[in-house]
């Protein structure tokens, strides 16, 4: 049994990376393409990567670090116990066939019980770490609020995407046509009727992945 890691702000600085390094060419590999050519800006249209101003700005890059701190943490105290259930696992089974029935039997239900108790703990760790940085990222995100705002402004955009997401940060109501496809379709269906889905039952399928 292994300790696994959980180093999540390690996958958070992995998708915080700008792409923008990572077209470097390898030896033997093939010729990069050539430039992509786009076409012109559109007036009124901004966007913006959340990911990619946490992940250049200081205070973000300062997070990220922190939290790979207490990472390390997390997994320095969660691995000796690890290492500990690990080594007395195949401890048991190389003297299985040495013990009575009822010996073997009480070794195994605390075995059992040791790695329950393990992998609460280690849950609730994950789960601290994960809120820690949802925590620490919704106040970069408060910060910058006010700041998107402006810039909003002085750029005179009509709408701002988030890249990452690929949705509407910021929207001209004017371009809105939400309340004329609410309209259509209340005219069109106005409710489902419908039954759980039941994915325990033999032959059915899992749902389709969005």
């Amino acid at each position: 049994m292994n300790a696994r890691s959980l180093l999540l702000a390690g996958l958070a600085v992995c998708a915080l990376i700008p792409t923008g390094a990572a077209g470097a060419q390898t030896a033997g590999a093939a010729p990069a393409p050539p430039p992509l050519r786009h076409g012109p800006p559109i007036t009124g249209y901004c966007v913006f990567s959340l990911n990619e101003v946490i992940g250049g700005s200081k205070v973000g890059q300062a997070v990220v670090s922190r939290l790979k701190v207490l990472g390390s943490q997390v997994n320095a105290e969660l691995e000796p116990e690890a290492t500990g259930i690990q080594t007395d696992e195949r401890a048991l089974e190389s003297q299985q066939a040495s013990l009575d029935a009822a010996t073997l039997q009480a070794r195994r239900a605390n075995l059992e019980l040791r790695i329950a108790n393990f992998q609460k703990r280690e849950q609730l760790r994950q789960q601290e770490i994960q809120a820690t940085q949802q925590k620490q990222f919704g106040v970069i995100v408060k910060e910058l609020d006010p700041i998107v705002r402006d810039v909003y402004q002085q750029r005179n955009c009509s709408v701002l995407v988030d890249a990452d997401q690929g949705g509407v940060r910021i929207l001209n109501p004017a371009m809105d046509l939400s309340p004329q496809f609410i309209a259509g379709l209340d005219a069109k269906i106005q409710t489902l009727t419908f039954d759980r889905e039941h994915l325990d039952q033999p032959g059915a399928a899992p749902a389709a992945a969005r």
